[in-house]
């Protein structure tokens, strides 16, 4: 079954590379696209041409589950995924963890600082064909996948977060949500609209702390092996391979998410992408992704900025945006909605620094902005 994640990195893909899709590139590049985490489609959907993540089959996502990345073979362009999520490496899926960052543990604070990740779902995240940790303001979700199957586990402080990720999951042509089957307990079950199957489990793991497991389609007995996996004893740090050295006036970081595989891709870096700005709208995305082939969309105007390469021109959904071939082996692309026109996205652009090693992320920097 190909995923949403899929069919956005094959629709990026194809209208951005003349050629058929090589997928040995699209395994070690790592996406121009998408990612879409399941409950957070909204938020990532703004992201650039090459948002999400996921690389190869990512996030909220109905990802993949499964893989040998082992060389998908370009002959394989038909079906550009040559599907390495389904076929788990020997040894097992082993998706990295997030560093821990050096705070207290606070479930109060969920949802307030998008550096920050204040739970964890052990196992669940490493044994994956990937993993997506996202935070943003009021929800922290983790998602991943397995035997097939996504889930996305989120925690806000608040409901709406948590009824806005299920509306953009199952929400029908004209707008409205299917009403699930209550099984008790907090579980819910989808049986009709485009998600039949679908299920989403609800409780309070603390006090002011709401949590939230979707999953398109997996055993209901998952919901409860999930649930007793989530533990608030731990705060991690969203990471990426690069930093911005400034920031737009007023400007703030809105967003962090990072997506990483299971499989031995290089530096197993699917996609990262933060949202520095002044609000959800008036904002850029700087979306990375290792380096690949695929040329720039046609009408575009080479320069240097921040002592690279780089393209200026409106990306497919008209945002201006600069975007960075090979920024030391990372392909990046920023883009403004909003009030951040070109002068601004090119100012951030400026900003953006790669010290770190992209395949080591013990390398990679502990604040992304300053």
């Amino acid at each position: 079954m190909i995923t949403q994640l899929e069919q956005d990195l094959a629709d990026v893909f194809g209208s951005r590379a003349g050629d058929a899709v090589d997928t040995d590139t699209l395994a070690a590049a790592a996406t121009a696209r998408g990612r879409r985490l399941r409950a957070r489609a909204v938020t990532v959907r703004g992201t650039v041409t090459v948002v999400a993540v996921a690389a190869v089959a990512l996030v909220l996502v109905r990802l993949p589950s499964g893989g040998e990345p082992a060389a998908p073979s370009s002959s394989s362009s038909s079906s550009p995924w040559s599907d390495w999520t389904q076929h788990r490496p020997p040894g097992g899926w082993a998706v990295p963890s997030l560093p821990r960052a050096d705070v207290p543990a606070d479930p109060s604070k969920i949802g307030t600082d998008p550096s920050l990740l204040h739970f964890t779902v052990d196992e669940w995240s490493v044994n994956s064909s990937y993993t997506t940790w996202q935070s943003t303001a009021g929800i922290e979700t983790i998602a991943f996948a397995r035997d097939s199957v996504s889930y996305t586990v989120s925690l806000a402080r608040t409901v709406e977060p948590l009824d806005l990720a299920l509306a953009q999951e199952n929400m029908d042509i004209s707008g409205h949500l299917p009403t699930p089957i209550d099984h008790g307990g907090g579980l819910h079950v989808f049986t009709t609209g485009k998600m039949q199957g679908f299920f989403y489990l609800r409780w309070q793991p603390a006090p002011g702390v709401l949590a939230q497991i979707f999953s398109d389609g997996g055993p209901l007995s998952a919901a409860e092996q999930i649930r007793s996996r989530v533990r608030l004893d731990t705060t991690l740090r969203c990471t990426a391979p690069v930093r911005l050295t400034a920031l737009p006036a007023g400007a703030r970081l809105v967003s962090c998410e990072t997506t990483l595989a299971g499989s031995d891709l290089p530096g197993r870096l699917l996609s990262c992408i933060l949202r520095v700005g002044e609000n959800t709208v008036d904002q850029a995305a700087i979306t990375v992704t290792h380096r690949h082939t695929s040329a720039s969309p046609s009408a575009v105007t080479p320069l240097t900025v921040a002592g690279q390469q780089a393209t200026v021109f409106t990306d497919d959904q008209w945002r201006p945006s600069v975007e960075f071939a090979d920024f030391n082996g990372l392909r990046i692309h920023v883009a403004g909605t909003g009030s951040y026109k070109s002068p601004t996205v090119l100012s951030v652009a400026e900003s953006i620094r790669v010290d770190a090693d992209p395949l080591d992320l013990s390398t990679w920097p502990t604040h992304l902005v300053p």
